[in-house]
């Protein structure tokens, strides 16, 4: 019977290489981890960081492309992400209200 980890995993599209996230941004992510110190601080939230390093991840910088400098909170990084990614998903665009029923 399926787990709920594997209907996580099916819902991703693609492996981790796939979707842009390969060798070269864990070698980048490994780099600026063993360069971590705990209360280091969240390059998106600016909050002092006391977790495990499973928790961090790389900042993703929009503007320019690429990485923000240091690490940023799990929590942080993947928020962002989604608030940008639904502001583009809005049909209507930023800031535009609309039904999700066609009457």
């Amino acid at each position: 019977m399926p787990t709920l980890r594997d209907y996580q995993r099916w819902a991703r599209k693609g492996t981790t290489a796939q979707r842009g996230y390969g060798t070269q941004h864990q070698q980048l992510r490994r780099q600026r981890i063993a360069l971590f110190r705990p209360g280091d601080r969240c390059a998106i939230g600016g909050e002092p960081l006391h977790l495990p390093v499973a928790y961090l991840d790389l900042p993703h910088d929009h503007v320019n492309g690429g990485y923000l400098p240091g690490l940023a909170c799990r929590r942080h990084n993947r928020a962002e992400g989604a608030a940008r990614g639904n502001m583009l998903r809005r049909v209507g665009g930023p800031g535009v209200w609309y039904s999700a029923r066609r009457w």
